[in-house]
């Protein structure tokens, strides 16, 4: 029992996975065995973000740029410069606080791994403390994203080659710019096998992306008949809340898998 006034201990089922098993079955056997402790770090940052950033979007459309087109593909296009803006603010601020939920669920699977008892606290404490690291971290991949000019496939290549930067910044404290050499160093001729693991992640998404899709398509169903601008805006705000739930699961699973491959990638580097 925890001493009165004590940071909740969440209960840890440690991982009976042999080591031969490939790196998804035993990211899924981790977050199916951990539901509380992988999940929870994510969604005491993303389900508050999402719910405040759709309060946000709806706010713009609805209210400071009620005559801004919200539905067309080419919207931004001819969208005022405030409203661009603060489309692109949400947006970096949102990919911050995910960096820091995914961090946490880095150190909470960590501490599974090692079957040790995890800490709510003890889980954000190491993203929060290094979030100057991840925010500049994420700043660069936005940036990579933005800088298409150079070319996708160059871009995908930093931004995977520095995928695993996170986990150095996060776990080992190597400062953001021993956490890029650190990335780049244990990447070296595990690539391919990287971009499988996150493969799989993509098709964990695409999994619980379809079944809250069904769900949030039922829900609004009623709706749908000849629908207003603001029912309209009402739906797209909704996604974005949907997006957030989707994100729970998928970062958890997608955090346990890399944790577990940059761990195993140390050990291999070590022997």
């Amino acid at each position: 029992m925890n001493p009165e006034g004590a940071p909740p201990v969440l209960v840890v089922t440690p991982p009976s996975v042999p080591r031969a098993q490939p790196t998804w079955r035993q990211a899924l056997r981790l977050v199916r065995s951990n539901l509380k402790a992988t999940m929870l770090p994510l969604a005491v940052i993303e389900l508050p973000l999402s719910i405040l950033g759709a309060a946000f979007y709806f706010y713009l459309y609805h209210d400071l740029y009620p005559a801004a087109d919200f539905e067309s593909f080419s919207r931004l296009d001819s969208s005022p410069s405030g409203l661009i803006l603060a489309l692109l603010l949400l947006m970096a601020v949102s990919m911050l606080f995910s960096l820091v939920g995914a961090g946490a669920t880095i150190v909470a699977v960590r501490n599974l791994l090692e079957g040790r008892p995890v800490r709510l606290a003890e889980s954000l404490d190491p993203a929060f403390t290094r979030m100057g690291g991840l925010l500049v971290l994420g700043a660069m991949f936005y940036l990579l994203l933005l800088a298409t000019a150079a070319g996708i496939v160059v871009v995908l290549y930093f931004i995977i080659r520095w995928g695993l930067a996170i986990h150095a910044l996060v776990l080992d404290g190597t400062g953001l710019g021993g956490s890029l050499k650190v990335s780049w160093r244990t990447l070296k001729g595990r690539m391919l096998r990287f971009i499988g693991v996150l493969l799989t992640g993509v098709l964990v998404a695409i999994l619980v992306f379809t079944v809250g899709t069904i769900v949030f398509a039922t829900f609004l169903a009623p709706f749908s008949a000849d629908p207003s601008r603001t029912t309209s805006l009402v739906a797209q705000s909704m996604g974005v809340i949907l997006f957030g739930f989707v994100s729970v699961p998928t970062g958890a699973y997608l955090a346990a898998a890399t944790t577990i491959f940059y761990i195993s990638a140390k050990e291999q580097s070590r022997a």
